[in-house]
C-alpha cells in the first residue's frame, strides 16, 4: 500500500499541488470485482481545501486516473455500519449515499480517522460519524505538538524515498572504509550501530542546546495558529455578509423582474384605456346635437348628421374580447343606445310634422296656375326634405320600425296632396271646357297628354268624361 500510495502521489496529486494524506482499497457493495482507491487529500496552497478523491487504474495500461472528486465540506455523515464488530463496509454522504466494501476493516478504519482529523483540523465542520468507535475519534486536534494531522500523515507519506546520488555515494564511501563490511555483516553493523549513537548523542546536545529557539518557534506556531483561527473567522463573516449581498440581490433581481411584468401589464392596460377612449367616447357637441340640436336649419342639420355618424360609428366599434364586461364599456353603450332612442324619437317626430305640414301645403293651388292648366310642382318640398336624407339614412339603418312608419306617414299625406291637386286639376278642366270650341278641346287634349303622358285614346276618354260632366 505504501507504494501505491507513493505512486499516487507522485503521478496524480503532485501535479495539482496536492497531498495525500489517506488511502483506502474499495469497492462498491455488490461489485467487488471492479476495485479503485478512496484518497484525502489537502492543497499546499492556501485557503487549504479537503478533498475526498477516487481514482481507478486504468484497463489499458498499468498506471491511475482520477475518477470522481468530493469537496470533504459537502460531507454530511460516515458510516461504519458496526462499532464493535469487524466490518470493511462503510457509507459515506455527499450529495447522495454511496456505499464501499474496503479490502480491510484495519484500511477502513485508518481512512475514517484521517477523514474526522482532517475535518477538525481544517473544517470543524458538524459531521455525523455513525457506528464508529470512539478510540478512533480523538477529542481534539493538538496544536502545539509537532505531530499534526497534516503533519503525521505527511511523514507517512515519505515512508518510502529513493536514494539520492549523494546518500548512494556515501554509503559507498563507507563500505570502501570498511573492508570487512561483506565479509562481517555483524562487525559492520556494530560500528555503524556505534556511529549512530554518536550521532544521536550530538543530535540530542544540539536539540538541548537549541531548547531557547524551539520554546520561541513554538510560541510563534501557537500564535500563528491563533491568527489563522482569527482569520478564518473573519473569513466566515466575510461569507455571511456576502451571502446576505447575494440574498438582497436575489431579492432586488426578483423586484426588478415584478416591476418589469407590472411595467408590462401597465402599458397594455393603457393601450386597452386608449383604445376605449378613441372609439368609445362621444363629445359633449355631439351630444348636445342629439339631444337638442335644430333640425330645421341647414347649420343644425349638418351638426345632427355629424353627431349621428360619430354615434353610429361607437355603437358599431368591434370590441377586444373581454371589453364587453367592463362596467364602464356597459354603462357607455347603454348611453349611446339611449342617445341613439331619444334621437331617432326626435328626428322622427319632426319629420312627420314636415310631412304633415307638406300634405295640407296650400301655397301652391291649382288656381294659380289656371292660365296654363298645369298641375303645380313640389320642387320647394323636395328640396325641403332632401337636407334630411342622411338622416333618414341613418335612422333606415339604426331603428328600421320607425324608418319604416315614417315612410309610410309620408306616402300617406303625399298622396293626399296629389290626389287633391289632380282633384282640382279636373275642376278646373271641367269649367274651362264647359262652352269651348272644338279647336279649343284639341288643345286642351294636347295639354292632359303633355301633363300626364296620356295616350290619345286616354286623353280622349278623359274629354268625354269631362264634357259629361259639365
Amino acid at each position: 500500500m505504501t507504494a501505491i500510495k507513493h505512486a499516487l502521489q507522485r503521478d496524480i496529486f503532485t501535479p495539482n499541488d496536492e497531498r495525500l494524506l489517506g488511502i483506502v482499497n474499495v469497492c462498491k457493495a455488490g461489485k467487488k470485482k471492479k476495485n479503485c482507491f478512496l484518497c484525502a487529500t489537502v492543497t499546499t496552497e492556501r485557503p487549504v481545501q479537503v478533498k475526498v478523491v477516487k481514482v481507478k487504474k486504468s484497463d489499458k495500461g498499468d498506471f491511475y486516473k482520477r475518477q470522481q472528486t468530493w469537496e470533504l465540506r459537502d460531507l454530511t455523515e460516515v458510516d461504519a455500519k458496526d462499532a464493535s464488530k469487524e466490518n470493511p463496509e462503510f457509507d459515506l454522504y455527499f450529495e447522495k449515499v454511496y456505499r464501499w466494501v474496503a479490502s480491510s476493516t484495519a484500511e477502513k478504519n485508518s481512512f475514517i480517522s484521517c477523514i474526522w482529523k482532517l475535518n477538525q483540523r481544517y473544517l470543524r465542520k458538524k459531521v455525523e460519524f455513525v457506528n464508529v468507535s470512539s478510540q478512533l475519534l480523538e477529542e481534539s486536534v493538538p496544536s502545539g505538538e509537532s505531530q499534526s494531522v497534516a503533519g503525521g500523515d505527511e511523514d507517512a507519506l515519505d515512508e518510502y524515498q529513493e536514494l539520492s546520488t549523494r546518500e548512494e555515494q556515501d554509503i559507498e564511501s563507507m563500505m570502501e572504509t570498511c573492508e570487512y563490511a561483506i565479509s562481517n555483516a555483524e562487525a559492520f553493523t556494530e560500528q555503524l550501530s556505534r556511529e549512530l549513537q554518536v550521532l544521536d548523542g550530538a543530535n540530542i546536545q544540539s536539540i538541548m542546546a537549541s531548547e531557547k529557539q524551539v520554546n520561541i518557534l513554538m510560541q510563534l506556531l501557537d500564535e500563528a495558529l491563533a491568527e489563522v483561527d482569527t482569520i478564518e473567522g473573519k473569513l466566515s463573516s466575510y461569507e455571511e455578509m456576502l451571502q446576505s449581498v447575494k440574498d438582497q440581490m436575489d431579492q432586488i433581481s426578483q423586484s426588478n423582474r415584478l416591476i418589469q411584468i407590472s411595467n408590462t401589464n401597465n402599458g397594455k392596460l393603457l393601450d386597452e384605456i386608449q383604445f376605449l377612449v378613441n372609439y368609445m367616447d362621444l363629445s359633449k357637441g355631439h351630444i348636445r346635437a342629439l339631444l337638442e340640436g335644430d333640425l330645421s336649419s341647414p347649420k343644425g342639420i349638418e351638426a345632427c348628421i355629424n353627431a349621428s355618424e360619430a354615434l353610429l360609428q361607437c355603437i358599431n366599434v368591434a370590441l377586444r374580447p373581454g371589453h364587453d364586461k367592463l362596467t364602464a364599456v356597459k354603462q357607455q353603450r347603454e348611453l349611446f343606445s339611449e342617445l341613439r332612442d331619444k334621437f331617432a324619437r326626435r328626428l322622427t317626430n319632426h319629420l312627420n310634422n314636415v310631412f304633415i305640414h307638406q300634405g295640407h301645403d296650400q301655397s301652391s293651388t291649382l288656381s294659380q296656375h289656371a292660365a296654363e292648366l298645369t298641375l303645380p310642382k313640389h320642387n320647394p318640398l323636395h328640396r325641403d326634405l332632401l337636407r334630411y336624407a342622411k338622416l333618414m339614412e341613418w335612422l333606415k339603418n339604426t331603428q328600421r320600425e320607425m324608418y319604416e312608419g315614417l315612410s309610410r306617414t309620408y306616402v300617406d299625406y303625399m298622396s293626399r296632396l296629389y290626389e287633391r291637386e289632380i282633384k282640382e286639376f279636373f275642376e278646373v278642366a271641367k269649367i274651362k271646357m264647359a262652352g269651348t270650341t272644338k279647336e279649343a278641346k284639341g288643345k286642351f287634349g294636347k295639354t292632359l297628354s303633355m301633363t300626364f303622358g296620356w295616350s290619345f285614346s286616354t286623353v280622349n276618354s278623359c274629354l268625354c268624361f269631362i264634357v259629361a260632366l259639365s
